[in-house]
C-alpha cells in the first residue's frame, strides 16, 4: 500500500466507538453499564494474519466474527487488504443480543449465533466504512464476515505493515461484553 492520508488512532477509535455503539443499543438493544474502555494493542500475527483469539478478551466461551477491508475493488480481487475488523461477544451476551436483533433465534443453534454474529459485524463494518469517509477513505470495499467459536483459527487477513490496532470494549452488567477491534492502513 503506498503511503497515504494517516488517520490519528484516537480518531479511528472514536469513530468506531460511535458507529458501534449506536448500532449495539439500536439493533440489539445493548444497556451498557460503564464507558467504554479504548486501548492500543500491538498486532498478534499468526502466519501473516492477525491472531483472533477470543480467550484473550474474555475469560470464557464467546463468538467472533471479522471483516477485512480493501481499498479498492482492485484491491480485493489482487487480495491486498488495507485493513480488518474484529467483533467479539461474550457467549451469554451474544445470545441476548441475537435474541434482540431475530425472532425467533435458537440460542442452542451454534451456527444461528455465529451466523447473526457475522451478520451484526457486518453492519458495524458497514457503517464504520460511511463515518470513516471523512478521513479519505472513499471506495472501502468490506469482505463476508468470518466468523468463529472462541477463535478464528486461520486468523484474519490485514494490511502487513500495520503494527497496532484499535480495541474498545463495552460493559454490560459490569462484564466485558463486547470487544471491537480494528485496523486500518493510511488513506490511499
Amino acid at each position: 500500500m503506498s503511503p497515504g492520508k494517516l488517520i490519528d488512532p484516537k480518531q479511528l477509535s472514536q469513530v468506531i466507538l460511535r458507529c458501534s455503539q449506536e448500532i449495539l443499543e439500536q439493533m440489539c438493544k445493548a444497556k451498557f453499564s460503564q464507558d467504554p474502555q479504548i486501548a492500543e494493542r500491538e498486532i498478534i500475527e499468526y502466519n501473516s494474519r492477525i491472531r483472533a483469539l477470543g480467550l484473550d478478551k474474555f475469560n470464557g466461551p464467546c463468538y467472533v466474527a471479522a471483516i477485512t477491508m480493501y481499498d479498492s475493488k482492485e484491491s480485493l480481487a489482487a487480495k491486498k487488504p488495507c485493513g480488518a475488523f474484529i467483533l467479539y461477544l461474550e457467549e451469554t451476551i451474544a445470545q441476548e443480543f441475537l435474541k434482540a436483533m431475530s425472532q425467533g433465534l435458537d440460542d442452542e443453534d451454534e451456527e444461528m449465533v455465529m451466523d447473526n454474529c457475522g451478520e451484526l459485524c457486518n453492519v458495524i463494518a458497514g457503517q464504520f466504512k460511511n463515518n470513516i469517509k471523512e478521513f479519505g477513505y472513499h471506495d472501502l470495499v468490506i469482505s463476508a464476515p468470518t466468523k468463529g467459536k472462541n477463535d478464528i483459527p486461520e486468523g484474519v487477513d490485514f494490511e502487513y505493515n500495520e503494527t497496532k490496532l484499535q480495541e474498545v470494549s463495552f460493559f454490560i452488567r459490569k462484564i466485558k461484553a463486547v470487544v471491537i477491534a480494528i485496523t486500518l492502513a493510511p488513506a490511499p
